[in-house]
């Protein structure tokens, strides 16, 4: 990657095509969050840094919880985000979310962030339904980095981080890394609707190695493991709070050929993640154990000087006991081909698409209870899923690009919908997920415009999107009278539609200044069947998905000084909150305008100390449906190069 931003200028990509790209030329809209950036937000974390980003949606509940969601969509546990590291998934397939206090990264690890908005499962893998967030780390065998931060805050924080990098030889190396994070959660009231459990401390440590090594000029093979621990205080889909740990490993391998025949990549890994929390009832302890197992081969190569080809076949394997009655297991098995084809068309022009196939084939073993509506069998099903992506990129002169794109993604029913959930409320009801949920599809349709503003040294960009989702799964939709006993399940509640309008700009005043500004207008329209209307399945995306989304940065540098502020205003919209009678309830959450900034001076070439702050413009903030967030406050000290 430095080799090739040297020969380029800018932020390079190689995730949309399998070549290297400048980020206006790739087939889909996507945007670079690069080390500097990462580095200049001040962040603590990767929520930290993706909330100041245009267009992606953020919902911070807690210290230590917060979703993130792409063009909307942003509830509890949001799922519509598919996120990588280093093309791993670290999405938790058991409940469809993000666990990001338990994702094994460091910040100062991290080259760049690449967000891609809009449905890229073709490219990317199942439940890149809104949008893709692929984290890219230095390659230890290509970057030397040596670094310790060392953080201290309000809210009891105290936290340290370092990344090493070791060399083998003349052509091998290893990077460990390694963090630990202890604070405590806001001390705003929890609205009483939500309020299940009670909040206790948060901690988070990290361990992550990562070897690459050369087997000779053309074979590269990479061999990488992590652990993680993490507690945390959540909102649930449910919105009721809960006192989550999880831990997690992961271990995985990488060989990759430059041959005659390509590019050639094989890629293993899996991931475990232990869950223990009690998300509805502090009484019933929830204890998930999710193992889940990939396989790929891949090919990338140029038949001629104006086409480039990937084709790739990978396996996939997911599976969860069921909670909090145990005894059964569910799984599930994904065989998928996919091939990407990017034609030059002409030397302003070019034309990418992609296509996918995931034969999905469900499984159920163990203990059933003797009046359970289903059988083991019932979960004997397959489908055949189709994803695509196409992009048109035509450059038109120096100074303006313009793209046309269509994408198709799906999203599988996570693993506590489709039967891992099984609960007993006695007298006559059960909670149970279901064997008859079909995955849901979104449909994104947009047109971009980039232009170059060379006089100004500025950047801007213009986009129309319209989303269409169909077979949206809600947590509670679906009741099913049975002699003995009645079972709410989940179900496949309707569609939803969303169109809206991005505008995006950057550029330099001068060489001591930077500035961005991102605005977007967007208007969801739920269409759920009538028994899920009104709130009482957990799900509403029309009224909780802010019209108007406004992100600014201004940036200033003088060595040895550096000075960031990040401003942000959403318009007034609704949050979910447990009913009293049952399901949930709207209420209102109004506008706001936040304020985040870093304040930092170099004391020598390899310190640096820094203040930062989150939520500045107020104590206590008003920013969703749960307890009000609080002002935050980090003196960070960065010792590089030791």
């Amino acid at each position: 990657y430095g080799a090739l931003e040297q020969l380029f200028g800018d932020p390079v990509t190689t995730s949309a095509t399998g070549s290297p790209q400048r980020v206006t030329e790739v087939p889909v809209n996507m945007i670079i969050v690069t080390a500097d950036e990462i580095r200049r937000s001040g962040a603590r974390d990767i929520p930290g840094v993706l909330r100041h980003v245009p267009g992606v949606d953020f919902l911070q509940w807690q210290a230590d919880d917060a979703d993130v969601s792409i063009r909307g969509y942003n509830q509890a546990y949001a799922a519509r985000v598919l996120v990588l590291i280093d093309g791993r998934q670290v999405y938790a397939d058991y409940y469809g979310l993000i666990p990001w206090s338990s994702l094994p990264v460091e910040l100062n690890a991290i080259r760049q962030i690449e967000i891609v908005k809009g449905p890229n499962a073709a490219l990317f893998g199942l439940n890149a339904v809104g949008g893709t967030i692929n984290i890219i780390t230095y390659n230890p065998r290509y970057d030397d980095l040596r670094t310790i931060s060392l953080r201290a805050g309000t809210q009891g924080l105290a936290e340290i981080s370092g990344v090493a990098t070791f060399k083998v030889g003349s052509a091998s190396a290893i990077r460990l890394s390694a963090g630990y994070r202890t604070d405590a959660d806001f001390a705003t009231t929890i609205p009483a609707p939500m309020l299940s459990t009670v909040r206790g401390t948060n901690d988070r440590l990290s361990v992550d190695g990562d070897g690459v090594f050369a087997i000779t000029d053309t074979i590269e093979f990479d061999l990488e493991a992590s652990h993680t621990h993490a507690r945390v205080n959540e909102i649930t889909p449910a919105y009721t709070t809960t006192d989550s740990s999880y831990q997690t490993n992961s271990i995985g391998a990488r060989v990759l050929a430059d041959t005659s025949i390509g590019l050639i990549k094989l890629k293993a890994y899996t991931n475990w993640i232990d869950y223990t929390g009690a998300p509805n009832d502090p009484t019933i302890i929830y204890s998930l154990n999710n193992r889940m197992s990939a396989v790929q081969l891949e090919d990338a190569f140029n038949p001629a000087s104006d086409h480039t080809l990937r084709f790739a076949l990978s396996y996939r394997n997911s599976t969860v006991n069921t909670i909090p009655v145990p005894g059964g297991r569910l799984s599930y098995d994904v065989l998928s081909a996919s091939g990407m084809w990017s034609w030059h068309v002409a030397p302003a022009v070019s034309f990418t698409n992609a296509l996918r196939i995931d034969h999905l084939t469900f499984h159920r073993s163990g203990y059933v209870p003797a009046d359970y509506p289903f059988a083991n069998s019932s979960w004997d099903r397959t489908s055949d899923e189709i994803s695509f992506n196409s992009g048109l990129v035509w450059t038109v002169g120096s100074a303006d690009v313009l793209r046309a794109i269509a994408s198709r993604g799906v999203q599988l029913p996570n693993l506590v919908e489709a039967g891992a959930l099984l609960v007993d409320m006695p007298p006559y009801l059960w909670v149970s997920g279901t064997p008859y949920l079909k995955p849901t599809s979104v449909n994104n349709y947009e047109v971009t415009w980039d232009h170059a503003l060379s006089d100004v040294d500025a950047k801007l960009q213009i986009a129309a999107f319209h989303q269409d989702t169909q077979n949206i799964v809600a947590i509670a939709g679906n009741v099913v009278p049975w002699p003995t006993s009645i079972y709410a399940t989940p179900a496949n509640i309707g569609a939803s539609t969303a169109d809206g309008v991005e505008f995006t700009a950057n550029g330099q005043l001068n060489p001591l200044w930077h500035w961005s500004v991102g605005y977007r207008l967007e208007a969801v329209h739920d269409k759920f069947v009538p028994l899920a209307s009104g709130g009482v399945d957990y799900t509403d995306f029309e009224h909780t998905t802010p019209k108007h989304l406004v992100k600014v940065n201004v940036g200033w540098s003088s060595d040895p000084w550096e000075a960031d502020a990040f401003i942000s205003y959403q318009s007034a919209s609704r949050g979910l909150v447990p009913s009293y009678i049952v399901g949930t309830a709207l209420v209102p959450v109004g506008s706001y305008a936040n304020l985040d900034a870093r304040l930092a001076y170099r004391l020598a070439d390899w310190a640096t100390v820094s203040l930062s702050g989150e939520n500045l413009l107020a104590a206590r903030q008003r920013q969703t449906s749960g307890p009000d967030v609080e002002r935050q406050l980090f003196l960070t000290l960065t010792l590089e190069g030791w």
